[in-house]
């Protein structure tokens, strides 16, 4: 048998020899089904994909996250961000990186690989202000745009979010399953809409379960401006405690310890992200896990399909995940 041909994966297919070749070079035009459905007959086949997938290496993308969240050391955005190289090197795909200062985010100063044109597409990991990224994307051009861990409305980008509303809500359940009625909730609602929508699960799951919010028990845990984590233990100490992130977990779990209370004979703590490094409290806390792997892939994938003219969608994928049951709750009956 002689090499395979385009036109012999065409027949095999009962398509357009021209479709098969816009499949397998990544233009538009073409479904991600019959576009999988071409690679993988061309590979059962033996049809050689050196040159597409030498044109897959040639791609360069871009991540940048505000310097915020990416501090000297360990942090959650710093392990997604790994993530994110990881996945984009599995596809053999080169990443480059810059940090937005706060200067940078407040006089639309963008970052360099945009305004040279040195990628083909930008992951921006992080909250960012919503008329900082409208005018990336404006500025960007043909350079695709995904967003990780936020979303901005009104705008053509893909977003990739953890399922914060769900997540929570599974978080409140578990206390509420456990016997605990007196359920305090973690985070500065005002803060970003990650923050709102957990919040927003939180009383979904105290709304079914017939349990009144009480006001005094929706307690901040940062400075809005200045981003720093922070939190104070309310006049009445509620049996349990539902926090918006392992970080801010791990500040009630410090103040409680401070006041002689203990985890969880006292009080119980939940939280969210399952990543709270170097804490004493980690390998103790019940959490939601926020799945960081799936999220770079999907990130990455639909990146390189803006970037290849195969996806046109720009709506926002939630990823779900499960909760993480370590020693940090009671069961009250």
């Amino acid at each position: 048998m002689g090499s395979v041909k385009l036109k012999d994966i065409a027949e095999v297919l009962q398509v357009s020899t021209v479709t098969v070749s816009n499949a397998l070079a990544g233009k538009k035009g073409v479904s991600d089904e019959v576009r999988e459905a071409v690679f993988q007959t061309a590979k059962e086949m033996g049809y050689n994909l050196a040159k597409y997938e030498k044109a897959k290496e040639s791609i360069k993308i871009g991540v940048l996250a505000p310097d915020k969240y990416m501090g000297i050391g360990a942090s959650f955005y710093w392990a997604l961000y790994q993530q994110v190289v990881y996945a984009a090197a599995q596809s053999k795909i080169l990443t480059m990186f810059e940090i937005l200062d706060t200067e940078s985010e407040r006089t639309n100063l963008f970052p360099g690989m945009v305004r040279e044109k040195t990628i083909d597409g930008l992951i921006v990991i992080g909250w960012v202000k919503k008329d900082y990224i409208r005018k990336l994307v404006k500025i960007s051009g043909e350079i695709p745009i995904v967003l990780m861990d936020f979303h901005i409305r009104g705008i053509p980008c893909g977003s990739v979010m953890s399922a914060n509303y769900i997540g929570m809500y599974k978080m409140t359940r578990y206390l509420l399953e456990r016997g605990h009625r007196d359920i305090a909730f973690v985070g500065s609602i005002q803060d970003n809409e990650n923050i709102m929508d957990r919040y927003f699960g939180y009383r979904k799951a105290l709304l079914e379960a017939g349990v009144p919010e009480q006001r005094e028990w929706l307690l901040e845990d940062r400075d809005i401006r200045s981003g720093e984590v922070k939190v104070s233990l309310p006049e009445r100490i509620p049996t349990a405690f539902v926090c918006n992130s392992d970080l801010a977990a791990g500040k009630i779990y410090d103040q409680l310890k401070e006041n002689g209370y203990q985890v969880p004979e006292d009080v119980s703590i939940v939280g969210y992200d399952n990543y709270l490094f170097g804490h004493p409290f980690a390998g103790q806390l019940t959490t939601y896990n926020v799945d960081m792997k799936q999220m770079a892939e999907i990130a990455v994938k639909l990146l390189i399909g803006k970037i290849e003219g195969s996806e046109r969608w720009f709506g926002t994928r939630y990823v779900d995940s499960v909760i993480v049951e370590r020693g940090s709750v009671k069961k009250l009956y």
